[in-house]
């Protein structure tokens, strides 16, 4: 008697083809408009356990526009930080028992969130993956000695100059992998998902129940309190991001 193996071909095609649409699913080149998720983590081990520190964060971007959200302390901080590519603005949208926001312009910017020493970046060879994206590294060598270390990024997705208002304006690719510090806390992103999505453009606002101030306000307000929980024997910096 023969056995049909037409079913078990049928199956075995329709299991493939299901695997490289889930394969194909996770990386998709030069998407435009999307969402990133990173691991957070403090980079400081003491700080590892609090749940002052973030431990992830939500990347948002559309139209070379990002926004970056975090939380802390079971939702009693959250803060959203949106680049605007267009107006050349950083702005900070933060809920600390009030809801406050400052607008920086570009020479603010570069005064307070080019935070780090002068370096050159030296590109390596490397390469690793990270949310389905091979990434390649790229070295911080700073100018006054102090010790260098390496970030990873990645050119296959879609936003132009994704770096001009942080600390990483030299490298031009997303990155996937690096540190970063804000309001005196030092964290290390790793990127863990890459999704395309559909962002509405009121996203990259701020309402208008948030108060304007000055981002030294902000500033001010974050490390105060980062520094009162944090342990004498610390040695974060109070930089800001």
């Amino acid at each position: 008697m023969k056995t049909s193996l037409t079913p078990t071909i049928c199956l075995f095609f329709l299991a493939l083809l299901l695997l490289t649409q889930a394969c194909t699913g996770i990386f998709k080149k030069d998407i435009k408009e999307g969402i990133i998720e990173f691991k957070a983590e403090a980079v400081d081990s003491k700080e590892h356990a609090s749940m002052t520190v973030p431990d992830k964060m939500i990347v948002k971007f559309k139209n070379d526009f990002s926004a970056a959200e975090l939380e802390a302390g079971l939702g009693f901080a959250k803060m959203k930080f949106i680049s605007d590519p267009v107006k050349k603005q950083f702005r900070s949208q933060v809920f600390f028992f009030e809801k406050k926001q400052s607008t920086m312009n570009l020479a603010e910017v570069q005064k307070t969130n080019y935070y780090l020493p002068d370096y050159d970046v030296v590109y390596g060879n490397t390469t690793k993956e990270f949310a389905g994206y091979k990434c390649r590294n790229a070295t911080i060598k700073f100018k006054d000695g102090t010790p260098s270390y390496d970030v990873w990024f990645t050119k296959d997705i879609g936003i132009k100059n994704p770096n001009w208002s942080n600390a990483y304006y030299k490298i031009d690719g997303v990155l996937m992998d690096y540190r970063l510090r804000k309001y005196g806390l030092e964290l290390h992103f790793t990127a863990t998902s890459v999704s395309p999505a559909t962002i509405d453009d009121a996203y990259f606002t701020i309402p208008a129940e948030f108060e304007p101030v000055k981002n030294s306000e902000l500033e001010n307000m974050f490390e105060g309190f980062y520094s009162s929980i944090k342990p004498k024997s610390s040695n974060y910096s109070l930089a800001s991001l």
